[in-house]
């Protein structure tokens, strides 16, 4: 066999190897973009109701879709210390402590775009959530009627005793 022989076969086998890991390198790119796509669509779709299971589906994903992510993970361990927060009795202190939470909030979203390569500012996510009026009363609604369940159940412990 010549050295030209030599190359052929060579090519022959280590060709299709060679084209097969590339395929594979790419089809795992796309597949790992994809899961932080979907992260990134649930938070886009749920950010103005963090009670909503999907938004915390998607928070609990961020560390292992975006674990290799400083910034977002940086942006992840903020949003989760002011959630983790005790909520404060007196009126102003509620009210810094919900700002503080809505821009780690905003934050973390937007370190979320951004590693996607998404231009997005901070000021329009702060700003461009939408929810349909019917949908807020109607989960306000829920809500309110929770916490009457709690009065109700209180109330009639008292009565039996």
């Amino acid at each position: 066999m010549t050295f030209s022989d030599w190359l052929t076969l060579i090519a022959i086998v280590v060709g299709p190897v060679v084209a097969v890991g590339i395929t594979l390198v790419v089809q795992d790119y796309r597949e790992k973009r994809e899961r932080k796509l979907i992260v990134a669509r649930m938070l886009m779709a749920t950010r103005h109701l963090p009670g909503d299971p999907n938004y915390s589906t998607a928070v609990n994903l961020i560390p292992i879709e975006f674990a290799k992510e400083a910034s977002v993970i940086a942006a992840y361990t903020e949003y989760k210390r002011a959630v983790g927060q005790d909520q404060p009795v007196m009126p102003a202190h509620v009210a810094r402590v919900d700002t503080e939470i809505s821009t780690a909030q905003v934050k973390m979203v937007s370190a979320i775009l951004q590693s996607l390569g998404m231009k997005v500012s901070e000021a329009d996510l702060a700003v461009s959530a939408y929810a349909a009026d019917g949908m807020v009363k109607r989960d306000n609604l829920y809500l309110d009627s929770l916490r009457a369940q709690l009065r109700i159940a209180e109330a009639l412990e008292k009565a039996q005793n």
